[in-house]
């Protein structure tokens, strides 16, 4: 299961790392634009955050387009295209912080840059998952009991995303930024 769940933290590392290298190009493309991006950006994550907390209703957000290869169960090939889906599927979940990231990678000096950045964070995101294969009985029991607290999570993740949002309106979420790097100078370090 250990090797299964390596393939597959390896598949959404792939488009995490591409997206990072990605960034970093298209950064420099799009940095005549960024108080409009920042503003279409600002509504897109207090739209996904009102979603996220279920108190707006779109059907179409609901809507999914499944792409069934036909591959073996249970082979490694397997498990990392599963990481690749699951990265798609996935990105809106963390877009916040993902958009975040990416956003530092944008800035960043060289591709390199950009894409050890999202290696870092890839490696972040997957030993959870690597944990979690290695404890799989003793986790499962864990989050039948963890289960009914999903209307909380989804609650405090929407407020979560709709106030930094209506911080990336107001322009508050650069100062926020400043403010975090004065506060914290190793994190200047990083990218």
């Amino acid at each position: 299961m250990l090797g299964l769940s390596f393939c597959f933290v390896l598949g959404f590392s792939s488009v995490f790392v591409l997206l990072g290298a990605s960034a970093t190009v298209l950064g420099r493309l799009l940095l005549a634009y960024r108080y409009e991006l920042n503003l279409i950006g600002g509504v897109m994550v207090i739209g996904f955050g009102l979603f996220t907390a279920s108190l707006l209703p779109a059907a179409w957000f609901q809507r999914e387009l499944r792409f069934d290869p036909a591959v073996i169960s249970g082979r490694p090939l397997s498990a990392y295209l599963l990481g690749l889906a699951f990265a798609f599927g996935w990105t809106p979940c963390i877009g916040p912080i993902l958009g975040a990231i990416l956003t530092v990678g944008a800035a960043s000096v060289s591709m390199a840059d950009g894409v050890a950045l999202l290696a870092i964070y890839s490696l972040g995101l997957g030993i959870p998952f690597l944990a979690a294969a290695v404890f799989t009985s003793t986790l499962a029991r864990h989050l039948r009991r963890a289960s009914r607290l999903g209307r909380t999570l989804r609650l405090v993740a929407g407020g979560i995303m709709v106030l930094m949002g209506l911080a990336m309106l107001t322009g508050q979420l650069s100062f926020f930024s400043y403010w975090l790097l004065e506060a914290v100078p190793v994190l200047g370090t990083i990218g």
